[in-house]
């Protein structure tokens, strides 16, 4: 997306600066910098209220270990299958658009999972709160990183990535204390729908909290994706993609194998229990996001596959009884929270500012491939075998494929050229102005009799 004076509806151009070079407390950037933090904390919340109880919600309605599996990989393809054009809509028609309509698909659906009498409109819900993720994914960084300019780029990219990253471990530490302190009066399926409402209050709020997006009338949604999705296809991005695929595997692994392994080290009747322990996991998942910025920014292509490629073996240990269950789970969520972090930090250096939406949504396409493929195999070799099976063979896969980007960034060069999107960007400018000059003079040439 360029930076020329193109909005959602017609008018003047904002006055809330778009490539500030500098950030003195209380300046525009600054203050969109804390309303992100905000929205991404309390829909993190939200979204980690659920996340805390839904395997338990499932199987509490009856479901067996195959069909929990079954059910979270349908509501992933949904949303994979929504994800693929999101992108394209948020740059086509404006990121602040799709964040609101966004936010109430995904209140619906956790008010519809809360609610559910059965496994049927269970299956409703979810498929509506991924329908409702994925539009909204992508959208608040978007709007705050296409307003950076090329002066200290690499510096405030990673700063807004960092902050997010933070806000958003804020936000399951408050969803996990939630669940933890609410589980005296609330079951698993009332707290969902609780976070349902307020991901609507969100919604409500969300034209007033942010500013219109720059948007581009003359490009078509199709043609947004088509080039989108042939640059993330290129040799140029396939490291980068790797990276993200592998930080998903492990993720969702250890986001489907928790609950179960918790459930069968110390029983599952008192949801509090899983409250208590998803807080100490959030607090491990901000502290390794707050600690990104101790690690070399400019290198997020080396730390970002080496972190990655550890993340699953402390559940594995955990899970054969080497170290304590929570100790692992801790140790996991801390890795996977400074790998966010980095594998973040590379995407948005390589993304235009033109396509960064749509870019973002094509690699979500392939990562929530990855989490479907591992929310399936493992309730089906949780199914076939066991769990510590499922955990071992699933994290082999996530390692591979870690290792498989780092080797690649040194076999790819370009895949590490972060000046390539800034030229990129630079280009449109100067494409945008010609356009907006032609179509000056023409308005402004005489008119024949």
């Amino acid at each position: 997306m360029t930076t020329s004076p193109r909005h959602e509806t017609p008018g003047p151009p904002t006055t809330e600066p778009i490539a500030s070079t500098a950030s003195p407390a209380g300046d525009g950037r600054v203050s969109l910098l804390a309303r992100l933090g905000v929205y991404t904390s309390l829909s993190t919340l939200a979204d980690f209220v659920y996340g805390a109880v839904f395997v338990t919600v499932i199987l509490a309605r009856g479901a067996d270990p195959w069909m929990v599996g079954a059910i979270i990989a349908a509501g992933q393809v949904i949303g994979l299958l929504m994800e693929a054009p999101s992108g394209a809509l948020g740059d086509r028609y404006g990121h602040r658009r799709l964040l609101t309509i966004g936010l109430v698909f995904w209140g619906v659906g956790l008010l519809t999972i809360g609610l559910a009498p059965g496994l049927a409109l269970t299956l409703v819900g979810m498929c509506l709160g991924h329908v409702g993720a994925s539009l909204k994914s992508g959208t608040l960084t978007a709007i705050l990183v296409n307003r950076v300019g090329a002066t200290d780029r690499t510096a405030r990219i990673e700063r807004i990535v960092r902050i997010s990253a933070v806000s958003t471990r804020l936000g399951s530490v408050l969803g996990a204390a939630s669940v933890m302190i609410a589980g005296t009066w609330l079951s698993a399926g009332p707290l969902v729908a609780v976070g349902g409402v307020l991901l609507l209050a969100l919604a409500l709020f969300a034209p007033k909290c942010f500013p219109t997006t720059p948007v581009d009338p003359d490009r078509k949604v199709g043609a947004i994706l088509v080039e989108s999705v042939v640059l993330v296809a290129s040799r140029r991005f396939l490291p980068l993609v790797l990276l993200a695929s592998a930080l998903m595997v492990a993720t969702m692994l250890l986001v489907v194998a928790w609950q179960p392994l918790l459930a069968a080290e110390y029983g599952g009747e008192d949801v509090r229990l899983n409250g208590l322990v998803l807080l100490v996991m959030s607090l491990a998942l901000m502290a390794g996001a707050a600690c990104a910025r101790w690690v070399d920014r400019d290198r997020p292509h080396l730390w970002g596959p080496v972190v990655a490629s550890g993340i699953a073996l402390p559940l594995l240990l955990a899970t054969y009884d080497v170290i304590p269950l929570v100790v692992g789970l801790v140790l996991a969520e801390f890795l996977i929270g400074l790998g966010g972090v980095l594998s973040g930090v590379w995407n948005q250096l390589m993304f235009t500012d033109a396509n960064r939406n749509t870019m973002f949504s094509a690699v979500t396409v392939v990562t929530l491939f990855g989490a479907a493929v591992t929310t399936g195999s493992f309730g089906l070799l949780w199914d076939l075998w066991s769990i510590p099976t499922a955990v071992a063979l699933l994290s082999v896969l996530a390692l591979v494929v870690a290792m498989a980007s780092l080797v690649l960034s040194r076999m790819v060069p370009e895949s590490i050229d972060f000046t390539w999107a800034v030229r990129r960007n630079a280009e449109a400018e100067e494409l945008d102005g010609e356009r907006s000059e032609d179509t000056r003079s023409r308005e402004e040439s005489p008119k024949g009799p």
